[in-house]
């Protein structure tokens, strides 16, 4: 499954695709919604990650209109990300073991 991981923050984006990765999924990233919304037109998303700091951006609801839409707490973990997008779309994952 395809997942879109959305950041500014290109640290915080390179862990979280490590730790999504991880738990078995693929994914493609962006640095901001609107970059993001562009690739939605090339690829079957299974959801969409976005980053604590674009959470208030307008675009930001429209992602939850159209796809199961993650928001990254400030405090979380991509880990605790992992395991919960592998919770929603019901895969196992190394992570909870």
């Amino acid at each position: 499954m395809l997942i879109l991981l959305v950041s500014p923050n290109q640290d915080r984006l390179n862990r979280l695709k490590e730790a999504i990765q991880g738990a078995g999924f693929r994914t493609i990233s962006a640095a901001a919604l609107d970059q993001a919304w562009t690739r939605t037109d090339f690829f079957d998303f299974g959801g969409v990650v976005i980053d604590y700091e674009l959470k208030n951006d307008i675009a930001a609801a429209a992602f939850r209109q159209r796809f199961i839409t993650l928001t990254v707490n400030e405090d979380a973990t991509p880990e605790a990300v992992a395991m919960e997008l592998a919770n929603v779309f019901g895969r196992c994952s190394e992570l909870v073991h």
